[in-house]
């Protein structure tokens, strides 16, 4: 493995950073960022190889991307712009600067969709690959879980279970299709998402769609009532069903890490955005013409 010193060197060269807020990046004992008149907004998470991610099947490049999305689409629920970025690794004695900057690249090309940049971090050695990034963003008027009303029309960006589907096939022995580009690196429609900001609620579908629904119904007080046949007009519905053997509901309704973005509103329908269902009295998920939901999605513990 190279030296920390010259990691951090070919990080700078990767993470180089042209927005002039930031007043120290990289290389110091800290970052330092002018100050803002919007109110900040704080995401972080960690991925964990062989729990998130797995290097049998995508690449440094694709893990770095897929793990930088997964972040910057919280700070999107939450209404807001992702800015800076605090990026972690624990590597494995294999990582050199070849290793380093393929995964750099990734989280880079990530970051740039969104016109954010990396400003600092910490690298460690590990028994397994470990990423932890935390995010900074910008935020007027934050959407919370707790905003949905009895009556809101319940709205998502795009069919969830694409990455499900994909995760499907590489078990099985596929190696390449539409759907295991999807789970190996997600595309996120971050700009149909700044559409959302007038939405009451709003969540990040990252541990399946009926997980989500219940985390807003907890916080919210409300109850949700799907419609399967609106599911069933989305784009790619169709081809999703015939892509596998298992139930599409399970992918559909359970099925987690496509970070598409599930909203409820009283306003306008954001172009782009599909009606799913409605908000309603009470504090469960239902879902019309079927009998039998999946279990909730993804759970760590």
């Amino acid at each position: 493995m190279a030296s920390e010193s010259e990691l951090i060197a070919a990080l700078s060269v990767v993470f180089k950073a042209s927005d002039s807020k930031i007043l120290i990046g990289i290389g110091d004992d800290g970052a330092v960022i002018a100050p803002s008149p919007l109110k900040s907004v704080l995401a972080t998470d960690m991925a964990v190889e062989g729990v998130h991610f797995n290097r049998d099947w995508s690449t440094l490049r694709e893990i770095g991307a897929k793990i930088t999305a997964a972040n910057l689409a919280d700070i999107f629920a939450m209404g807001g712009d992702p800015k800076y970025l605090l990026v972690s690794t624990g590597l494995t004695p294999d990582f050199g600067i070849n290793e380093v900057t393929e995964l750099a690249t990734g989280i880079a090309s990530e970051v740039n969709l969104v016109g954010a940049s990396v400003v600092g971090g910490d690298i460690s050695k590990a028994d397994q690959l470990v990423i932890s990034i935390s995010v900074f963003g910008e935020v007027e008027n934050p959407i919370t879980r707790s905003g949905a009303k009895v009556g809101d029309s319940v709205i998502i960006s795009e069919l969830p279970g694409k990455s499900a589907a994909g995760l499907s096939q590489l078990k099985s022995g596929l190696t390449d299709s539409a759907f295991i580009s999807a789970h190996k690196k997600p595309v996120v429609n971050y700009e149909l998402a700044k559409k959302f900001r007038n939405v009451n609620s709003m969540c990040d579908v990252s541990d399946g769609l009926l997980s989500e629904l219940n985390h807003i119904a907890s916080a919210s007080s409300v109850g949700f009532e799907l419609d399967s046949e609106l599911f069933a007009k989305l784009p790619g519905f169709k081809e999703l069903d015939a892509a596998t053997t298992e139930d599409i509901w399970d992918l559909v309704l359970a099925g987690g890490e496509d970070h598409v973005f599930v909203a409820t509103t009283s306003a306008a329908i954001p172009e782009g955005a599909f009606v799913i269902g409605k908000v309603v009295s009470g504090t469960e998920v239902t879902v019309s013409g079927i009998s039998k939901l999946p279990a909730v999605g993804f759970r760590h513990f």
